[in-house]
């Protein structure tokens, strides 16, 4: 006995029982993108550049550490007056990075927050704007939240 008739004897004994659908078409990442204004546009690539930034200052971090270590590590020949200057340096170069850091990573969360923003408001305008053109019969037969 194949699987198709062994599907169809069970479809036949148990009437009230629904074929799965299949699952939902999936859509191209670029639609996501369909709708958007010039604006829009604008936040998305400032927004993107920025968390580019942001990621690739992080790893900066670890090679100045490395310099910290060279630092201590010199031997008997450098005197603490010499690692104290090193090491202000290093720690402005620290708080560079750090402020970097800080300013490209709130760039990047507050312009694609902003744009998280628009597209939903774009989106709910659009939702009740092809609610209000349905005639009044649409709205008995389905049923709208």
């Amino acid at each position: 006995m194949s699987v198709t008739n062994v599907k169809q004897d069970y479809l036949q004994t148990a009437p009230d029982t629904k074929e799965v659908e299949p699952p939902a078409r999936q859509i191209a990442f670029t639609k996501y993108f369909t709708y958007l204004t010039p604006t829009d546009k604008v936040l998305l690539g400032v927004g993107t550049t920025a968390a580019i930034l942001a990621g690739a200052i992080l790893p900066s971090i670890s090679l100045v550490m490395g310099n910290v270590a060279v630092a201590f590590s010199g031997g008997s020949s450098t005197s603490s007056a010499n690692i104290l200057s090193q090491m202000s340096v290093i720690a402005s170069i620290v708080m560079l990075i750090a402020l970097a850091l800080f300013v490209f990573s709130y760039m990047f969360f507050a312009f694609w927050q902003h744009l998280a923003e628009n597209i939903t408001t774009d989106l709910r305008k659009r939702y009740i704007k092809a609610l209000m053109h349905q005639e009044i019969g649409y709205f008995e037969v389905n049923k709208v939240e």
